[in-house]
């Protein structure tokens, strides 16, 4: 008996060793979950720029991972399953019941709405603190994130838009590829000697183009349709009724058919603007061998006209910082992550569809090497046609009224293209219009 007393008179002070290491340790946890943030972000599946392809998590899973290592203490989360076509909704859900991400993925055409709104911490504080060197970025991908003057976004990937072009049809007619600096005239020339009726049923069967539009005409020709206040239409500059007089004149080797998509598909059309994005995706296999497998296809920049230059509208995917968290400087951090580190951007050509914002990942040549292993046959993409398809990009025009103006002048123009009215007045009345919206 007094042996059993003696052992648990010998096992107390074990136990009670044992009790503070459990309670410290208790302690200690309560303590690091209390100092422990979580860092959420809105991201998509999917692709935004309509093409069979995703924005795979493994270049957001990439970076957390990368962040995480050098931010002990913070949890980077996302919500799978949000599909592309349904994130803008998800978002202003979102927002609406103030449980809007830290940070978020922020499409081409819901940013002036959003800056607008509210929605988005301002920007060029923190750029200013941490001296951010902006200058690594594409300017044109850049200037997609100002609103009113101010930045709400940075660039995460970007979208230019190129001109498509049947070789096929071009080798049959005995015509070279165009230049790297081609001209309205010679896209004209090309069009006018390639439209025919093969089949002698008096209808043009071939085609030079389709789906070529006054925007990507008043691009090319050193204007756009707003000023950069956005407070004024362009409409009755000079160079905005050159680019409409030219649509009308290349219209015209159409012989009055309308060419659809079916025909480019077909091999019928020699031009077609498309995306880089629509590019990367229909040059590899499978996706060539279902889209475009009866003729050989490449891509070179668009026609400058006479008071322009090559370049071509652009969109770009931005990400910004809820004006409403309370983790500022932790967002920012990841924000800038996501948009500068270098490895986070090349994996944008390996798990992306678009472009990198980045001008030393774009003109790498292991990231062109990876895109030509992807290109059959001579179909290489040159590395200065992408370089300066971006840097000669237009971005979307960033005001409130944007989209509903856009769709005013596009169905005007469009009208005002295939008639026979006269151009200097019926730009003038879409004027006047126009401007009572964005006013």
């Amino acid at each position: 008996m007094k042996q059993k007393d003696s052992n648990k008179s010998s096992q107390r002070p074990l136990l009670v060793f044992l009790a503070a290491v459990f309670g410290f340790l208790f302690l200690l946890l309560l303590l690091l979950f209390h100092n422990h943030k979580t860092l959420k972000i809105g991201i998509f599946y999917g692709s935004n720029w309509e093409v069979p392809g995703t924005i795979h998590y493994d270049i957001f899973d990439q970076a957390i991972k990368k962040y995480e290592k050098t931010h002990p203490g913070i949890r980077v989360e996302y919500e799978e399953g949000i599909p592309s076509e349904e994130y803008s909704e998800w978002l202003s859900g979102e927002i609406l019941k103030g449980t809007e991400p830290d940070v978020y993925m922020v499409l081409n055409e819901d940013f002036n709405t959003l800056a607008a709104s509210g929605a988005l911490e301002p920007l060029d504080s923190r750029i200013q603190f941490d001296r951010t060197d902006c200058s690594v970025f594409y300017d044109s991908a850049l200037r997609a994130g100002i609103y009113g003057g101010r930045r709400y976004a940075m660039p995460f990937e970007c979208n230019p838009t190129l001109m498509f072009v049947n070789k096929t049809l071009l080798k049959e007619e005995g015509i070279p590829m165009p230049r790297a600096d081609w001209t309205w005239e010679d896209f004209y020339d090309i069009c006018s000697r390639v439209g025919k009726d093969e089949d002698g049923d008096g209808k043009p069967d071939r085609f030079g183009f389709y789906d070529y539009t006054w925007q990507q005409a008043v691009c090319s020709n050193g204007i756009g349709l707003f000023r950069k206040n956005g407070m004024e239409s362009t409409l009755t500059d000079s160079r905005f009724q050159e680019a409409v007089r030219f649509l009308r004149r290349l219209e015209k080797t159409k012989g009055g058919y309308q060419v659809s998509a079916n025909d480019f598909d077909l091999g019928k059309v020699v031009f077609r603007p498309l995306t880089f994005s629509e590019y990367r995706t229909y040059m590899p296999y499978p996706w060539r061998i279902k889209k475009y497998s009866d003729f050989e296809w490449n891509c070179v920049s668009m026609p400058a006209g006479p008071s322009g230059s090559n370049s071509a509208s652009m969109e770009t995917l931005m990400v910004g910082v809820s004006a409403r968290t309370a983790k500022k400087k932790e967002a920012w951090e990841f924000v800038k992550l996501l948009t500068m580190d270098e490895e986070i951007q090349k994996l944008i050509y390996r798990d992306a569809s678009g472009a990198s914002v980045l001008k030393k990942v774009t003109n790498s040549g292991e990231i062109m090497r990876l895109l030509n292993e992807d290109t059959p046959g001579e179909s290489d993409i040159d590395l200065s046609l992408l370089n300066q398809a971006i840097e000669a990009a237009v971005p979307s025009e960033n005001f409130l009224f944007y989209e509903e103006a856009m769709e005013k002048a596009n169905h005007v123009l469009t009208a005002l293209v295939a008639s026979d009215a006269d151009i200097h007045t019926g730009l003038f009345n879409l004027t006047k219009e126009i401007d009572k919206i964005i006013r």
